[in-house]
């Protein structure tokens, strides 16, 4: 019965038991706390011992991490002291867990194995301490090998005639000399000096170049190699990158002017061999016209056109008529796109200063503000109006949508019997867009009239359309020359008279009763050479009793032109007795009061007493 008593007992101690055990072990993390609450947290510490070395006077120090934590990771605060002077620590002081850098610098030690120890406490665990032993082997001294830079990145046009390059420091951080030699992995590297020397604490530099040469582009990747027996960190390797690009396109706009150089690091000439060359791109349409110019006091001047695709359409060494200069003159766009002036020179490897033109080729404006003007520049020559000169002087405001264009104004003036035929006569100089051209005419025909028409032409021979002067009819003379004034002529045997619209015979009578008042006309052809004067005839009727005198009873009549009829009159009065007979002559007179000689009528004697033209009544 006993036992049987017992085991129930003993069950259930047991599990009373396990029962505390597990309740304490979800209040506590650690159940030797619980039996010994004066025990702390332990200072954790990796790794436990330090052994590094470096050589001797090396001012490159070594460098030892260590990681500090608890046992358990909770946050503990720990000190850290050493004494060594050659061994020093980033912090005295922290709280796990942590990290701490332990430098160890060689500068001022002798070969030797030389001992410290670094010493941790927690606050946490007063009294106890963590020793971290170190043990730093100075090895004899040796020469230590840098490079730098590490790695070159760099980049060149195709076919570029100048190399890239760059410095390479070559030093010596140890205490003993070191002898170097260099080498490359690529035909394109080069070193200014494949060998060299550099003292203890010193350095050398040599000049590694990158030379495009005909590669072609894309990306190059060569290396140079230091090597210097028996000095530590040797061999060095600096890896180099080097782009090789294709010629770069600036675009450009139509009607622009380039100044620019042709330099040694521009890219070789796709189309000219060992020639340099800048490229421009333009945008065009179908139907433009393009003109370019390429001039350079530097050297000889070449320009190639492409398309997009890079097919070759033009390329020219020479403008017209010069040499030097380079052109490639209206070229008509067969599509529309992007197209390539490429730069470039004659002569191989050339450079220099130039300037390109890209130019829309346009025809000029029509002349404005044309004017006529006699020999002075200054008197304008009215339209249909006679200039006494020969000469003539003609201008106008020429003007060019390319506003780098230089223009010029063109005439053809021919005289008025002749129709215009298209074909200039007269051209001035070329001057630049919006200013006034002028034309000096000489040798204008005497007593010719002339009538002239004008446009404005560009070095490229596009002209705008012809602009007649005046606005009258292209039959009609514009002004007409009469540099050497002549007298007017009249037809002696076109003279007669009238009463009224019945002639007077010879020594007839005008009729008529007493006192009635009488008028007789006297008419006669007259004519000048001189373009547009105009004529009127001076009558002289005297009594027949009386000679002709120049002054008295003259009667003038109304102008006319040159081959018209001109007629005068003069009134007179039936007297009460008798009649009174006279005679008469004529001369013609111009507008310049130049007339011709007197020119009796009828051909009878003037002489006294003289014969009778006509008698009242």
């Amino acid at each position: 019965m006993v036992p049987m008593h017992v085991r129930p007992a003993a069950k259930y101690l047991a599990t009373g038991c396990l029962l505390l055990v597990l309740a304490l072990s979800v209040v506590t993390c650690r159940i030797d706390k619980l039996l010994t609450p004066a025990i702390h947290d332990r200072l954790a510490i990796r790794p436990a011992a330090i052994l590094d070395s470096a050589h001797a006077t090396s001012n490159v120090p070594v460098t030892d991490t260590l990681r500090l934590a608890s046992a358990d990771g909770a946050p503990l605060s720990w000190t850290a002291t050493a004494t060594a002077p050659w061994l020093t620590i980033s912090s005295n002081s922290g709280g796990a867990p942590d990290t701490i850098i332990v430098t160890l610098d060689a500068v001022a030690l002798s070969q030797a194995i030389v001992h410290d120890t670094i010493v941790f406490t927690s606050t946490q665990t007063p009294g106890a301490t963590v020793k971290v032993p170190v043990t730093f082997t100075v090895l004899a001294p040796d020469p230590r090998l840098t490079v730098s830079p590490p790695t070159r990145v760099d980049s060149a046009f195709a076919g570029s005639a100048q190399p890239r390059s760059f410095r390479l420091r070559i030093g010596n951080t140890g205490e003993l000399p070191l002898r170097w030699s260099g080498s490359v992995d690529s035909p394109w590297l080069s070193l200014s000096t494949d060998t060299g020397s550099v003292a203890p604490q010193d350095s050398a530099f040599v000049t590694a170049s990158l030379t495009p040469g005909t590669l072609g582009p894309g990306m190059q990747t060569g290396a140079v190699t230091i090597t210097a027996p028996g000095a530590i960190a040797s061999p060095q390797t600096v890896t180099v990158s080097f782009t090789i690009k294709p010629c770069a396109e600036s675009p450009i706009l139509a009607d622009t002017v380039v100044n620019a150089t042709i330099a040694l690091s521009d890219c070789g000439a796709p189309d000219r061999t060992g020639s340099l060359a800048k490229r421009y791109s333009v945008a065009a349409n179908v139907g433009d016209t393009l003109s370019f110019r390429l001039t350079s006091g530097s050297f000889d001047a070449y320009l190639t056109l492409h398309d997009s695709l890079g097919t070759l359409l033009n390329q020219n060494d020479d403008c017209p008529g010069s040499t030097g200069p380079s052109c490639l003159l209206e070229f008509r766009v067969p599509a529309m796109g992007r197209y390539v002036i490429e730069a470039t020179t004659v002569g191989a490897a050339d450079t220099g200063a130039f300037s390109l033109s890209a130019v829309r080729e346009r025809a000029p404006s029509l002349p404005q503000s044309i004017g006529q003007l006699r020999r002075d520049s200054t008197t304008s020559i009215g339209i249909g109006t006679t200039t006494p000169d020969s000469v003539a002087v003609f201008k106008a405001t020429v003007n060019d949508p390319n506003l780098r264009d230089s223009v010029r104004l063109e005439l053809e003036l021919v005289e008025v019997s002749s129709p215009f035929s298209g074909t200039t006569s007269h051209q001035s100089g070329f001057v630049r867009v919006g200013q006034t051209a002028w034309i000096r005419a000489t040798g204008l025909n005497e007593n010719a009239g002339y009538h002239w028409r004008a446009r404005t032409c560009d070095k490229t021979s596009r002209c705008s359309a012809w602009l007649s002067f005046g606005g009258n009819s292209d039959a009609a003379p514009d002004f007409l020359v009469n540099a050497i004034p002549e007298n007017p002529t009249i037809d002696a045997f076109s003279l007669n008279q009238f009463n009224g619209a019945v002639p007077i015979p010879l020594g007839g009578g005008t009729g008529g009763g007493i006192g009635s008042a009488q008028t007789v006309t006297f008419k006669a052809t007259v004519s000048d050479v001189d373009p547009g004067d105009i004529l009127v005839i001076d009558v002289e009727a005297q009594s027949t009793g009386t000679a002709f005198d120049g002054t008295t009873n003259i009667y003038r009549g109304t102008g006319v032109t040159s081959g018209s009829t001109a007629a005068a009159a003069a009134g007179y009065s039936v007297p009460l007795l008798g009649g009174t007979n006279y005679h008469w002559r004529a001369r013609a007179c111009d507008q310049t009061a130049r007339c011709s000689a007197w020119v009796p009528f009828g051909g009878n004697s003037d002489v006294i007493t003289a014969a009778t033209d006509f008698h009242v009544p």
